[in-house]
């Protein structure tokens, strides 16, 4: 998280575009930034099974990141786009004709309600515009607007993960559900299709000085991600 907040910042700063591609070490929960957390998930259980939580920069609601999945961001001024709701589009039409490339037929949601801070997991529901296989919500994701730039990422999920994360929801029942396995692709075939999606689009390999100041720079957020009272803020 604190990176891609850095790379957010370098984006206002200098129009930077980035799209990063990266893994969970561990299997762990990301919160929405106005998600009611403590009314919705059960803090002591995770902490007793020593599942990592982190709140995010961006809206939306609770997301399991199994450590198989694949995860992107894409940072870039938000004029880019024009406004939030295009650029969600836009991205996920690319990470649609992404999975195309491995003949895996993706198609986009239809819009169908407004977005909600109900309590819930992300993957629940479909509010428009979720890159969609075989009608299971695949790919969703998650804004921030800081400063003038867009920060939107989100998980790129190879298999149904709603029973990993409702076993953690208050009330639920205390058991360890059968995890089902990746049903895409592994992460490294849809990391080099998403690469050569945005390479046919002009995209390049990030200079390595931008990935070493965005390494640095992560690190005046870092704090702030770790700390308890952010993440169970509310």
């Amino acid at each position: 998280m604190a990176i891609d907040r850095a790379l957010a910042e370098r984006a206002t700063m200098d129009g930077c575009s980035v799209l990063r591609l990266y893994r969970w070490q561990a299997n762990s929960v990301s919160l929405g930034a106005n998600e009611a957390a403590t009314r919705t998930w059960d803090r002591e259980r995770l902490e007793r099974l020593k599942v990592p939580v982190v709140r995010r920069p961006t809206g939306g609601r609770g997301v399991w990141h199994d450590r198989t999945d694949l995860t992107y961001s894409a940072t870039a001024p938000l004029a880019k786009f024009g406004d939030l709701h295009t650029a969600y589009r836009q991205i996920h039409e690319q990470l649609a004709r992404a999975l195309g490339r491995l003949g895996i037929a993706a198609e986009l949601a239809p819009r169908s309600s407004r977005p909600t801070l109900a309590p819930g997991a992300c993957f629940e529901l479909s509010v428009g515009g979720e890159v969609l296989v075989d009608g299971r919500k695949t790919i969703g994701s998650a804004q921030a607007l800081i400063g003038t730039a867009l920060l939107q990422h989100g998980v790129i999920a190879r298999a149904g993960r709603g029973p990993a994360l409702a076993r953690f929801r208050l009330g639920s029942s205390d058991t360890n559900p059968d995890i089902p396995a990746g049903g895409l692709p592994p992460p490294d075939l849809l990391a080099q299709a998403i690469t050569a999606t945005w390479s046919d689009e002009g995209a390049t390999i990030a200079p390595a000085g931008v990935v070493e100041w965005a390494v640095q720079e992560s690190a005046s957020y870092l704090a702030h991600f770790q700390d308890p009272i952010w993440t169970w803020r509310r």
